[in-house]
């Protein structure tokens, strides 16, 4: 009984832990837009939630760790979940984070009354540990993020918000750019300045078709996509598509970018959203290598 006691406890403090993430996450967009910021989060809280349990010493500290930190998995499933399997190294990264600072939070608790100069060092380890991982993150997002890719697009069709329709046939020989989105998808919100960003730095290039595209996903309607648009004074071209053209292209998870290159075929993929990339000059840069003909 005693034993079910100290696994139920373990496990609630990780739920707390994780709990604490998604919260903190859902009401800072910066700490849900920014990996530095999720993975420094997810240090601390699961840091605490093994300080919290060191005291119990039943078990020794890594499976007594992996027990704690178990359900910071429900947060790696989220991530698969909004990103799809194309950020894999993401959520593998922030579970095994929250393994090694849960582990790293119990043995601080132990040593603490018995070798308490070893428990601060290893404290402030972890401080350093997280700093770097902090430092790392961006590196470890663009790699993720950003796929380079050589496949022929389909031929698809694309709404305008003014009714009218695009072929893909009518924008061959040109740099085509496909930013889907939707209005009810939190990253895409956050991605929106960004396009706009992107779209400016290109100007009226007459070589790239730059389009912002509602995915008609969950809902959505050509209705509903324009007034989001339009109270957030979205300036880059739009388009609805009806999902046809998402399922032809590939398209399994919002935000994603596709740039397709002149002969038509699409050679970058862009998945997800983070601060900590500045993804207007990732998708500038893009556009400036197939405006070239190039891949790098």
């Amino acid at each position: 009984m005693n034993a079910g006691r100290s696994v139920v406890r373990d496990l609630s403090a990780g739920f707390v832990a994780i709990l604490a993430v998604v919260g903190v996450s859902v009401r800072s967009s910066f700490v849900g837009s920014d990996m530095r910021a999720l993975f420094a989060v997810t240090s601390l809280a699961f840091y605490l939630a093994g300080v919290a349990r060191g005291g119990d010493r039943r078990w020794s500290v890594w499976p007594h760790g992996l027990v704690v930190s178990s359900p910071g998995l429900l947060g790696t499933a989220a991530l698969i979940m909004n990103d799809g399997l194309h950020r894999l190294p993401i959520p593998i990264a922030v579970s095994l984070t929250a393994i090694l600072f849960t582990i790293a939070g119990l043995q601080t608790r132990r040593w603490w009354t018995t070798a308490r100069t070893r428990a601060l060092v290893l404290a402030l380890a972890c401080v350093g540990a997280g700093a770097l991982e902090v430092a790392l993150v961006h590196d470890l997002v663009a790699g993720a993020s950003l796929h380079r890719v050589d496949r022929p697009a389909p031929d698809f069709a694309l709404a305008t918000f003014g009714g009218d329709t695009l072929r893909s046939s009518a924008m061959r020989g040109k740099v085509i750019v496909l930013a889907y989105w939707a209005s009810w998808c939190l990253p895409c919100g956050w991605e929106m300045p960004e396009l706009d960003a992107a779209y400016a730095a290109i100007g009226r290039d007459s070589t790239v078709v730059f389009l912002a595209v509602d995915a008609g996903w969950g809902g959505e309607t050509p209705a509903r996509g324009r007034r989001y648009l339009e109270r957030r004074g979205f300036r880059a071209p739009a388009a609805f598509d009806d999902g046809d053209a998402a399922r032809a292209l590939g398209v399994h998870a919002l935000p994603t970018v596709l740039f397709i290159d002149r002969s038509g075929r699409v050679r970058f993929e862009h998945y997800g959203f983070d601060r900590s990339e500045h993804v207007a000059s990732v998708y500038v840069r893009c556009i400036r290598s197939l405006q070239r003909g190039g891949r790098s």
